[in-house]
């Protein structure tokens, strides 16, 4: 992050924060108190480096037209220093799929599936969630979210977590991401466990809590902040609606975990919600 400049008037930090992002310039409004005094002092940092010049000059010709690059075309190098947190669940995705042969080492796949399993010729048995708990197996609840049980399916997941991952973390750092991940992945693994599955893993859920988070965050504090285009969202919510047909199984995909879908879209949007109440951005 760079910093752009700082004022004690809520009325600037306003103006400026509304400018930036009608520029398309991503930024983070950050509120300190000032040395001695009551008065709150605002701060204004830049996502980009690159960006100084660009909201220097749009402050001081505010009717100019910069040709700003949205956050969405961020390259995945510059990503890698913005979103380092994003790109562990990433490559933890991986290594577990990896380490599970995406599902087929039933033995370590045991060790990170929601409840303990055990696979004796075609018959699958399996723990409940209650004994799992008793036993301390806490990580169960979120260890779930790692696997992936085919290759279309891992490389699918780690594209839409990195393009949504490191928008949120980018803008609002890394206890923020953490927490949607965690708080997400435990939910839809809950929901879909509870729905009547006990062999199930990805971060699809994870993914739906990131989408409905961006979307609901910026309907609700009425900036562009995270830059989602339209089109994407469309794509998601017509997936999340065919996961509950026979679709998937028809073009060979298989079933989808749709709890794991549909509960994780909630949970993002009541994160979003509560975000959007503590951490509202300055504007108009």
């Amino acid at each position: 992050m760079f910093k752009f400049g700082e004022t004690e008037s809520p009325e600037i930090i306003s103006e400026i924060s509304s400018r930036l992002w009608k520029a398309k310039i991503p930024h983070q409004v950050v509120q300190k108190a000032s040395d001695g005094e009551s008065k709150s002092l605002s701060e204004i940092w830049l996502v980009r480096e690159q960006d100084l010049s660009l909201a220097a000059e749009l402050l001081r010709n505010p009717e100019s037209s910069l040709d700003v690059a949205p956050q969405a075309q961020v390259p995945i190098v510059e990503s890698l220093k913005y979103a380092k947190l994003t790109w562990i669940f990433v490559i933890a995705c991986v290594l577990v799929s990896i380490v599970t042969g995406l599902g087929a080492n039933t033995e370590i796949l045991a060790y990170f599936s929601i409840v303990p399993i055990e696979v004796r010729g075609d018959s699958l048995y399996a723990a409940t969630l209650d004994y799992a708990m008793a036993e301390g197996q806490v990580w169960r609840l979120f260890t779930p979210a790692l696997l992936h049980l085919s290759m279309l399916h891992l490389i699918f997941n780690m594209l839409w977590l990195w393009e949504f991952g490191r928008r949120i973390e980018q803008l609002d750092g890394k206890l923020r991401i953490l927490l949607i991940i965690v708080a997400s992945a435990v939910a839809s693994n809950l929901g879909q466990y509870y729905s009547g599955s006990v062999l199930f893993g990805g971060m699809s859920g994870v993914i739906y809590a990131l989408l409905g988070y961006m979307v609901v965050f910026d309907r609700f504090t009425q900036e562009a902040r995270y830059q989602l285009p339209t089109g994407i969202v469309v794509f998601m919510l017509v997936w999340l609606v065919l996961g509950y047909t026979q679709f998937t199984e028809i073009i060979g995909l298989g079933k989808i975990a749709n709890a794991a879908h549909t509960v994780g879209l909630i949970s993002g949007v009541l994160l979003a919600l509560l975000s959007a109440l503590l951490f509202k951005p300055a504007k108009e």
